[in-house]
């Protein structure tokens, strides 16, 4: 009877009807294809609306320079405003890595090469132009350098990338001068008012100077010191004119490059993308993803920011003469958001994937465009004080926009660089 029983209860279990399992959550596969080929058609879109703007910049300059005056002026220089903000929200596409032709290295024409042309900074403004104690300083006033594309070239980044002779930022301070306050006089066509070799052999009066005029018990630093010229105002406005066309055509010429290469149809960058077996399309995207959060870190974070916060009277900034270091800071944080935003692009796909992850890393960016729009536009001339309380919330909501975004790469299933242990 008990052997019967345990038979029976053995039965009873084996026909016992199994619990209900949660069925696993099926995954969509990511729409690769389509992510890359929104990603080439965002970069080629803004690539040729700076390259617009760069065109509209020259002519601008051109018609300036057949008519200097404050208001001309004034034009050319809000030109070169738009014109720097067009290039800025899809300048963070040069840490994107690709191949690169033979031809274009050994004419070093590479992508990083155009970038280094248009785009170094921090600069040396004396280096350029004139400044108020240096009156005959920087290649305008070297006579001995030929205001030509190969000599001119020779000077970018000679001996410091501080020393940048061609790009943006050379143009920026020709427009508006180491105060902001540059003269339209300086560009009137004129002979100049005093015959120069070096400013060294002058005395305060624009004259020279006798072999042994200072005492022999003064330093030569501070016979220097004393020798700071008061020419009789600008000179080389020629030469500062020519230099001025040398630098707008030379924009337009390296945009008009890289616009071309990333033509979605026949582009040489363009064209690697769909190239099967080459790369993997998401290690493709994986770098364009990287170059993403590399921006938000080292660009932003480190070289915008960092300095607003920590110097007294900042010198590394990006924008110094133009005073557009808190609009650059907005721009790219525009290029990056509508990166994401375009259409059948990040955030269309993770809509697909988590829409919890794609409205919160929406409300992100919204957040912070929000508190950008509110620093004040000469940011850079705040007391440290003033810039820290400012940019405090700006850097907090930086951080987490990094970390979403770093989030949402695993929705989209995106391989890229293992998160920093600390990001403050």
């Amino acid at each position: 009877m008990i052997l019967s029983a345990l038979l029976l209860s053995g039965c009873d279990k084996l026909f016992e009807r199994p619990e209900k399992s949660t069925p696993a959550k099926t995954l969509i596969e990511v729409n690769s294809d389509g992510l890359l080929s929104a990603s080439n058609l965002y970069v080629y879109t803004q690539m040729s609306d700076a390259l617009s703007k760069a065109q509209e910049l020259d002519s601008i300059v051109t018609s300036f320079l057949h008519h200097p005056n404050p208001l001309a002026l004034e034009e050319a220089q809000n030109a070169w405003t738009k014109a720097y903000s067009a290039y800025i929200r899809v300048s963070f596409f040069d840490k994107v890595p690709r191949f690169e032709k033979p031809k274009f290295r050994e004419q070093n024409d590479t992508y990083r090469d155009i970038q280094i042309n248009l785009d170094s900074w921090p600069i040396e403004p004396g280096y350029i132009d004139y400044l108020p104690l240096y009156p005959l300083s920087g290649i305008v006033n070297d006579l001995t350098l030929k205001m030509d594309l190969a000599d001119v070239s020779a000077q970018h980044g000679f001996s410091d990338p501080r020393f940048a002779s061609l790009g943006y930022h050379p143009m920026e301070f020709l427009l508006f001068g180491h105060d902001g306050k540059r003269s339209a006089k300086d560009f009137i066509p004129q002979e100049n008012t005093v015959e120069v070799v070096s400013a060294d052999t002058l005395n305060k009066e624009g004259e020279e100077n006798p072999p042994e005029e200072h005492p022999a018990d003064e330093t030569e630093a501070e016979h220097h010191e004393h020798t700071h010229v008061q020419v009789s105002g600008p000179q080389n406005h020629n030469r500062r004119r020519d230099y001025l066309r040398l630098l707008s055509g030379q924009i337009v010429k390296n945009l008009q490059k890289l616009t071309d290469r990333w033509e979605p149809a026949h582009g040489y960058y363009a064209k690697q993308w769909r190239q099967p077996k080459v790369i993997e399309q998401l290690t493709n995207l994986g770098v364009i993803y990287q170059a993403i959060l590399d921006t938000l870190q080292v660009t932003l974070l480190e070289k915008h920011i960092h300095p607003m916060t920590v110097q007294k009277q900042p010198d590394d900034l990006r924008s110094p003469f133009s005073s557009q270091d808190a609009k650059n800071i907005l721009d790219l944080i525009l290029g990056i958001e509508s990166l994401f935003n375009m259409e059948n692009g990040f955030i269309s796909e993770m809509k697909i994937q988590d829409a919890e992850t794609a409205d919160k890393l929406t409300a992100q960016f919204k957040r912070l465009i929000t508190d950008i729009k509110r620093l004040p536009e000469n940011l850079a001339a705040q007391p440290l004080d003033k810039r820290k309380e400012a940019l405090a919330p700006v850097q907090d909501k930086i951080l987490q926009l990094f970390e979403q975004i770093y989030s949402a790469s695993s929705v989209l299933r995106i391989p890229v660089r293992p998160l920093p242990v600390s990001t403050s």
